[in-house]
């Protein structure tokens, strides 16, 4: 799992420094997660029911503003649409994720 993700932008987003072109979110520290704990939570909708993820949107905000790298200010993603903010949702959710190995075959 890489310890960064860079979401290069379409359009830039303008920072008084001058344009943004990409933004990039480090892997949370481990007092980080001790902190703020799980971005989600799996569920089961009845015994035996399948599983499914539940999202702790205020974790998930909490977790952008803290892992951001570039750029300095969070404020500044506020220009981005929904499309961005789904990304980099995404990015930060991809960090607690469980590690897949490409190749890897199921025993079922």
């Amino acid at each position: 799992m890489p310890e960064t993700i860079t979401i290069p932008l379409k359009k830039p987003l303008q920072s008084p420094s001058g344009e943004v072109s990409q933004i990039v979110l480090r892997e949370p520290t481990f007092d980080e997660y001790l902190i703020h704990g799980d971005p989600y939570t799996i569920a089961a909708s009845f015994a035996g029911g399948n599983p499914f993820m539940v999202e702790n949107p205020e974790v998930i905000a909490v977790y952008i503003k803290v892992c951001l790298v570039e750029p300095k200010d969070p404020a500044i993603l506020s220009q981005g649409k929904a499309r961005l903010a789904k990304q980099v949702k995404e990015a930060v959710l991809d960090f607690f994720r469980p590690d897949v190995e490409t190749g890897e075959v199921s025993a079922t």
